[in-house]
């Protein structure tokens, strides 16, 4: 602080705790809320918005949808209060009386009216609950909640976050009608202890409420949930002076003025560059940048084919266009000498304000891309060539080259129902590791197929946090639905065989109150057709140390291939449900995984090799067996939130232990951050 004390004069106090802090990042919103209730509808149609502060570097949207989610309006009289992406009991549960001791403390007046205070404690204040209190006006025979101030226990078992005030008012209308008028939350972070903490408040004030309908029910109407004046981010600061329902403490001028000051130190200024990109993975070039170097975690690695690999890459951004976008990387692998590339020009229909991949998608692209092909190991969320996947926990030798060129086509709609179309023409090639040969003993070097693929997506109130290149789910409340189905004819430009798939998946979190929640994944395929073993479905098996989301640990890539299947994977998180009860334990703050993953499936006579003389035999070294009457079946039991960011899980194979050349059992790992 010594060589930046003109900080002291921005400097503000927190009314939490009376502690000095330093205004960082500022948002604001003027918004008229409608509600119908028959049939449901919310709309918001926001008047007036703006925002200032450190932030500014990374996607708008994904962060007001982040902070939107972890600082969700708090309704009391539902059974749970989602707040820091957790469920909380509310005092007014039907469960309460079962968390929660009760205390009637006093009367005192609020706002003039004789009221009754009503003290609340969870049973174990370890758990997912509040302390605080309510006061209900005396003579109200309805026990019409005036005002509720609500805390959580000091030793809860809640991550980097050391106080929550949450304060509600409460007017009765006219018609008896319970109005909200005021909803301030305020919550003081530390990441870690010996640090500045962090300190963040969403307060929000409501007023001019109605009953009658709208002069224009039209607005129900709107696709979008949330309608945004195109005005809205322009407004003069006298139109918000008018407007504000109270004095806005904070400036975003001022903090706009401080980070400009702040900036001029080649310190804070470099700092600031360098965990951008770290976070963002790119590297900018120019002010504003046009093109953006990356991704990071994707320059150097390594596997059995390649060797050490290297590899450049980046994209366009919107400081170029806001249409049209390019991505591109070239790739080099020592061990076996060749050269990697991906090229994609897309075009966008709707002109974007951050990011090209920002939703909703309305756009076209073509790609072509010459790389390695890892059979039975897909990565959702992350690159198949990054860095910390580099360690295997067996030899990865199950690849193929792929030329791929691509036309496709998306459309994502307001409610998170999308489509995609897209035509593709592959070229797989034999690598040293694997080939193609028939059961006669010929071999070929490539074979190609061509055809379409259609996907529709249906995830209504999905909310995620967008990268760069991906898209990670912020929660997984929201239920997400795909179909998908390819075609590609037997002889079309060249085609060796036809393929014809059907693939569907459904997956949703189910929250169980103070006893946590379970993510429930389900999917299934089926192959109509005759392929080759690269086009069967293959389980998408994880070899390495770290945790995959909808992969299988202990299994090892094409050991199974069917051409039909069902899967499920479910997670339960107890959130603590058994350790806060243990003494001394307790104190460490650790939460229960349960995880039971499994796949039945099996492959027809048609899709055999060693029953078809005009199929690919599946490669020597590759079990590549079909599945038994028993599915495969893994478990794993793990912590989570070892020392606030690490899950470990013991895993073992339930099924098909005997198989030669594969894993029973093992430990795997994960950073894992959450409140």
């Amino acid at each position: 602080m010594s060589k930046y004390k003109f900080l002291e004069q921005y400097a503000d106090t927190s009314t939490l705790t009376g502690n000095r802090i330093l205004p960082i990042s500022i948002k604001e919103k003027l918004a008229t809320e409608y509600n119908r209730k028959t049939p449901h509808t919310h709309k918001e149609h926001i008047t007036a918005q703006k925002s200032n502060g450190i932030d500014e570097s990374f996607d708008q949207t994904s962060i007001k949808k982040f902070l939107d989610e972890v600082f969700q309006e708090v309704d009391i009289f539902d059974n749970d209060i989602t707040i820091l992406t957790n469920k909380f009991v509310s005092p007014l549960s039907s469960i309460g009386n079962t968390f929660y001791k009760y205390y009637l403390n006093d009367t005192l007046d609020i706002d003039g009216e004789r009221c009754i205070e009503l003290t609340f404690i969870p049973f174990n204040t370890e758990t997912f609950g509040f302390l605080g209190r309510m006061y209900i006006p005396l003579n109200d025979t309805t026990l019409f909640v005036k005002r509720v101030i609500m805390n959580v226990p000091h030793n809860i078992n809640l991550n980097y976050v050391e106080r929550v005030h949450i304060i509600q008012d409460f007017k009765k209308d006219k018609n008896g009608s319970r109005i909200k008028t005021r909803d301030d939350i305020e919550v003081e972070f530390r990441i870690v202890k010996g640090t500045p903490g962090l300190y963040g408040r969403r307060e929000t004030l409501y007023a001019n409420h109605s009953f009658a309908a709208p002069e224009n029910t039209a607005v129900f109407d709107a696709k979008e949930e949330q309608i945004i004046d195109k005005d809205a981010n322009g407004r003069s600061e006298e139109y918000w002076a008018d407007n504000r329902l109270q004095h806005n403490s904070v400036d975003g001028n001022n903090v706009q003025r401080m980070l400009a000051r702040l900036r001029q130190s080649k310190v804070f200024y470099w700092a600031e560059k360098i965990i951008v990109s770290l976070i963002n993975g790119y590297i900018p070039t120019g002010k504003p940048s046009k093109w953006d170097f990356g991704p990071l975690n994707t320059t150097i690695s390594g596997n059995s084919l390649e060797g050490v690999r290297l590899r450049v890459g980046g994209m366009s951004t919107v400081n170029l266009s806001r249409h049209w976008f390019m991505r591109g990387y070239a790739a080099y692998g020592f061990g076996d000498k060749k050269l990697k590339y991906q090229g994609s020009l897309e075009y966008s229909f709707n002109a974007k304000k951050d990011l090209d991949q920002e939703f909703p998608i309305h756009s076209i692209k073509l790609q072509h891309q010459y790389d390695v092909n890892k059979l039975g190991q897909q990565y959702l969320y992350t690159n198949p060539d990054n860095v910390f996947l580099a360690l295997k926990r067996q030899k990865d030798n199950k690849m193929l080259y792929l030329r791929k060129t691509e036309l496709l086509y998306r459309l994502e709609t307001p409610s998170h129902f999308s489509l995609a179309l897209s035509f593709e023409h592959n070229i797989h090639e034999q690598s040293k590791l694997l080939g193609f040969v028939y059961p006669d003993g010929t071999m070929r070097n490539k074979y190609t197929e061509a055809g379409f693929k259609a996907t529709l997506r249906y995830a209504p109130g999905e909310k995620f946090y967008q990268t760069r290149s991906y898209r990670i789910p912020i929660t997984m409340d929201a239920p997400v639905i795909t179909l998908s189905h390819t075609y590609m004819p037997k002889g079309f430009l060249g085609s060796l065989y036809e393929v014809n798939k059907t693939e569907v998946g459904v997956q949703k979190r189910f929250w169980f109150s103070a006893f946590g929640y379970t993510d429930i994944i389900v999917k299934g395929a089926k192959l109509w057709s005759r392929v080759s073993y690269p086009d069967l479905l293959i389980p998408n098996a994880n070899l390495s140390y770290t945790i995959q989301r909808e992969s299988y640990e202990l299994m090892n890539a094409m050991e199974f291939v069917n051409d039909q299947y069902l899967s499920w994977d479910l997670t339960y998180w107890g959130n603590g449900i058994l350790m806060n009860r243990l003494p001394l334990i307790k104190k460490l703050k650790l939460r229960e995984v349960i995880a039971f993953r499994g796949l039945w499936g099996s492959i027809s006579d048609k899709n055999n090799p060693a029953k078809n003389d005009d199929l690919f035999m599946f490669p020597e070294g590759a079990l590549c067996q079909a599945m038994g009457r028993k599915p495969y079946m893994e478990m794993s039991v793990g912590l989570d939130n070892i020392l606030t960011f690490l899950r470990v899980d013991y895993v073992w194979r339930l099924t098909y232990r005997d198989t030669p050349g594969v894993d029973k059992r093992g430990v795997r790992i994960q950073l894992h951050f959450t409140f």
